[in-house]
């Protein structure tokens, strides 16, 4: 009799763990097929170098013998143009993160987040139309750009502007 319910008891603790197991959960869906049609030069200069332009053109002053010119923008457009440009920036630092380029390295995933970061920086300055703000951004975006410059792209030539020192027709 004690092996019956010994045996009984037995039955019913298994019953009754079997029961307190959660169901299994269905796999998780394969990821879409991301286009990586851009390699990541072409990224770079084709999104992310384009987007960073637009910041870095908007933002400061040049200083020339005639006067100085200010970069911020003048009107509602030129602002949305640059905080457009920062929403690129932003998600610019998620395709950094698709499958098939990022390398799955830590320092990799910073970098990626921190461009991120630096997006948002540029559009809370062009919302608030805030041409210093606008301009701490843009050099930290910089500096940001530099810092993964110095470990992913050790070979890329430096790119240079050259412009004459005189004031453009519509500098003050």
């Amino acid at each position: 009799m004690v092996r019956i319910r010994s045996r009984l008891a037995a039955l019913a603790a298994l019953v009754l763990l079997s029961a307190c197991q959660q169901p299994a959960l269905p796999p998780a869906p394969e990821p879409p097929p991301f286009d990586l049609g851009f390699d990541m030069k072409m990224l770079m200069s084709h999104v992310i170098e384009a987007a960073a332009e637009v910041v870095w053109d908007s933002a400061g002053e040049i200083v020339y013998a005639e006067g100085v010119q200010d970069l911020a923008p003048t009107d509602e457009e030129g602002w949305h143009h640059v905080e457009a440009a920062g929403a690129m920036i932003v998600e610019a630092g998620n395709l950094l993160l698709l499958p098939g380029r990022d390398p799955g390295k830590a320092d990799w995933k910073q970098f990626a987040s921190g461009l991120s970061a630096m997006g948002h920086k540029v559009m809370h300055a062009a919302k608030a139309k805030d041409k210093d703000a606008l301009f701490q951004a843009g050099a930290d975006l910089y500096s940001m750009c530099v810092a993964c410059h110095q470990v992913y792209a050790l070979n890329l030539p430096v790119k240079v502007d050259i412009q004459e020192n005189t004031a453009p027709d519509n500098a003050e």
